[in-house]
């Protein structure tokens, strides 16, 4: 009798150690927002057309990638596949239409009159490749760069790509480095060299533009059509974050110390100089912080500033993904609609699904952190 009660006392035991082992032991300070705000987002979605109306068009990729992230970070692959299956079904082929409401074309494939919008949806089907191994995704991601590279020019300032087709117009920072993060991204994947080709072409050029200034290492805007010289003094928060990625991939790419000195050095000058007094990230520009696109701006920072992060193990970056992630739930978040702010300092003001994405982003880089040093 004596023998058999140890029997069961040892399997119940390795039973206990078995299941404890596979479950997150403490749940995080930041996982009931984050589980609620992506509750959210995922049934504030137009189930007709597939995306977000309210958040916009270019808006709807990143939200639709922030879904993806999410379902990586807590393991919800099959819960996630059918919204990602239903997004690329409803959106290869989207209607657009103007103010009015009058129907001015159909977009297939994700390509508009925008380059920018296409790297946006470029990279979001690259992350659903990763997540599902569906070929199609990849395919997709490769039929959009192939258009992004018509936008290439020689005619001001020697390349890059243009923002806006029919008429070309304006070369910009985030067009441009949403180009090299989609061809570098893609080399990842597929691992053919016209991509790698790309990709230098274009951060070579783009660090001989002037877009990087390095008087004060910030991003800046675009170039002038009439001086064919870089703008000064716009500085928003997603441009310093794409540029930061893709310095980072040039780095991990040529092994070159010199890129990720770059990277760094726009990390840096950005948690020193886009942020309250309190170090919680901010558009200065308070007309595009809480406009339709502005709202955006932060999360798409984080969630590069985060692969600056894992790339160097630098407990600064980890220091400010924390304390913002730790400012939104506290002074941001919103418990009747479930979802978080555009001021990430507080106090919550307004539902909008594109700041919330934006700031589930940064809870969701933070979550990543935590459930890292549980492991």
């Amino acid at each position: 009798m004596k023998k058999f009660f140890s029997f069961v006392f040892l399997g119940a035991m390795i039973i206990v150690v078995s299941w404890s082992g596979c479950k997150q032991t403490v749940e995080s300070r930041f996982q009931k927002k984050m589980d609620a705000s992506m509750n959210t987002l995922v049934e504030s979605r137009n189930d007709s057309t597939g995306i977000w109306p309210e958040a916009g068009w270019w808006n709807s990729a990143n939200l639709f990638t922030a879904v993806i992230r999410y379902a990586e970070l807590t393991n919800q692959k099959k819960r996630f596949v059918p919204l990602i299956e239903d997004v690329f079904s409803k959106t290869r082929k989207f209607p657009v239409y103007d103010d009015k409401g009058n129907f001015m074309f159909e977009c297939k494939n994700y390509i508009n009159d925008y380059y920018d919008d296409e790297g946006w949806w470029a990279l979001a089907w690259i992350e659903a490749y990763k997540l599902t191994a569906k070929k199609e995704y990849l395919e997709m991601a490769e039929t959009i760069f192939r258009d992004m590279t018509t936008g290439w020019s020689d005619d001001i300032c020697q390349g890059g790509i243009y923002w806006k087709k029919n008429p070309l117009v304006y070369k910009n920072s985030i067009a441009n480095n949403l180009f090299a993060l989609t061809a570098i991204r893609l080399y990842h994947q597929t691992q053919k060299k016209e991509y790698a080709e790309w990709f230098e072409k274009e951060v070579n050029w783009y660090l001989d533009s002037g877009l990087y200034n390095t008087d004060n290492q910030m991003i800046e805007d675009g170039i002038d059509n009439k001086t064919n010289q870089p703008n000064r003094g716009r500085y928003y928060t997603y441009n310093q974050g794409v540029a930061i990625a893709v310095l980072t991939e040039m780095y991990l790419y040529k092994n070159d110390t010199s890129y990720l000195e770059k990277a760094e050095a726009l990390a840096q000058s950005a948690i020193k100089n886009m942020t309250t007094e309190q170090g919680i990230l901010c558009e200065h520009n308070k007309d595009i912080a809480a406009g339709n696109d502005g709202v955006q701006f932060k999360g798409i920072f984080m969630r590069h500033l985060s692969f600056l992060y894992r790339t160097t193990g630098k407990a600064m970056y980890e220091d400010f993904i924390l304390k913002n992630a730790d400012s939104i739930i506290s002074h941001d978040y919103d418990s009747i609609s479930r979802s978080f702010g555009c001021y990430w300092y507080g106090p919550f003001r307004e539902v909008k699904m594109a700041a919330n994405s934006s700031a589930l982003e940064c809870v969701m880089e933070a979550e990543f952190i935590v459930r890292e040093q549980q492991k």
